[in-house]
């Protein structure tokens, strides 16, 4: 009697906890069916690999939903139809996106929600539309496919076109112009001491070229007097010509025919005395703009064609 007891205690146990496995498997997978959820459309051009029915729905990485369907969209055959069920104080507006997140090297997908700002209105089903729909954006592997495509793309384009550029015709001369450097660069090396030659000579020319201006300035400043001198002398001797003149015509008949006799050689070198003090101003502006005539003289003119 005793062992039948023990059998019916233990089958008994077995039985209670059979039970309770099932109910604890029930519950985790229907234990949030009285959750009340809205549905939305998200329709994908890309490969949804990885991505399952019941894969969470996450905005901002917190899990707010799951996906309840995925088929091919029968209006286009290049769009995946993705049913999400979201819960209902999920912020979702105008300006969400929807894209596919592949949790690292295992390849399983889930939804990630994105945008919706407080400015943006809540999102709505259009006419002709079951569910409303939220636009998808391209996931990290798409725009990085996007990106290396360009890569590769534009690789190809800067090796077509350096080939292009070095063909048979454009490496004989690029192979003339190094050599013309090289030799260009040894008679370099050859001459470096004329070289540094020819430029201790030109230190030395516009070290003396300095001192020779600054010794020229007092002589500048003599001409400029000098010439100041004639004008002033010039200007007097003009004023004594007409005072001369205002004489001569009170006096008598025998000085007016004097004065008359006078004047033309005074007015002649009246003229000269003007010459004189303009020839002056030009040598003074010549030595001013160019210090470099007293020592070396004036410089001549090349020829002109043809002559």
């Amino acid at each position: 009697m005793e062992t039948r007891y023990q059998y019916v205690i233990v089958g008994l146990f077995v039985m209670l906890l059979g039970a309770a496995a099932v109910g604890i498997s029930l519950w985790l997978a229907f234990g949030d069916i009285s959750q009340e959820y809205r549905t939305y459309r998200v329709y994908m051009t890309e490969s949804v690999s990885g991505l399952y029915v019941d894969a969470p729905v996450s905005y901002r990485g917190v899990v707010v939903g799951k996906v309840r369907g995925i088929r091919l969209d029968p209006n286009d055959p290049q769009r995946v139809e993705l049913t999400i069920d979201l819960k209902p104080e999920t912020p979702v507006s105008r300006d969400t996106v929807a894209t596919l997140r592949v949790q690292g090297l295992t390849g399983i997908a889930s939804v990630e929600l994105s945008g919706g700002s407080r400015g943006s209105p809540p999102l709505e089903a259009r006419p002709g539309e079951e569910y409303p729909v939220i636009r998808a954006g391209p996931s990290l592997f798409k725009r990085l496919d996007t990106a290396v495509s360009e890569l590769l793309l534009n690789l190809n384009n800067v090796s077509r076109d350096f080939h292009a550029l070095m063909s048979a015709e454009n490496r004989v001369n690029l192979s003339k112009t190094l050599a013309h450097l090289e030799a260009l660069t040894d008679s370099l090396s050859e001459q470096r001491n004329e070289i540094a030659q020819g430029l201790g000579h030109a230190a030395r020319a516009f070290e003396a070229l300095a001192e020779a201006s600054q010794a020229l300035k007092p002589l500048l400043v003599q001409v400029d007097s000098s010439a100041a001198a004639v004008e002033i002398m010039a200007e007097d001797f003009a004023e004594a010509s007409r005072t001369l003149r205002d004489e001569l015509k009170g006096s008598r008949a025998e000085l007016r025919q004097a004065g008359s006799g006078l004047m033309p050689e005074i007015e002649r070198l009246m003229q000269k005395l003007q010459s004189l003090s303009l020839s002056l101003e030009r040598v003074a502006e010549r030595i001013e703009e160019n210090p470099s005539v007293l020592i070396y003289g004036p410089q001549t003119e090349p020829p002109g064609p043809g002559e």
